[in-house]
């Protein structure tokens, strides 16, 4: 999944709350799987775009 630019993810830990704007999308070629890791170490969930 490459990341679009204007998608948003935030963190899966309700007492964090950490979100993140993409403001520069990866190239259609990417073929990365993953989603962000959050600086508190959980995974973080797309939730715009």
């Amino acid at each position: 999944m490459a990341f679009v630019e204007g998608e948003i993810y935030r963190c899966s830990d309700p007492t964090c709350g950490c979100e993140v704007t993409v403001t520069k999308g990866a190239p259609k070629s990417c073929s990365g799987t993953a989603n962000p890791t959050c600086c508190c170490g959980k995974e973080m969930t797309k939730i715009s775009g």
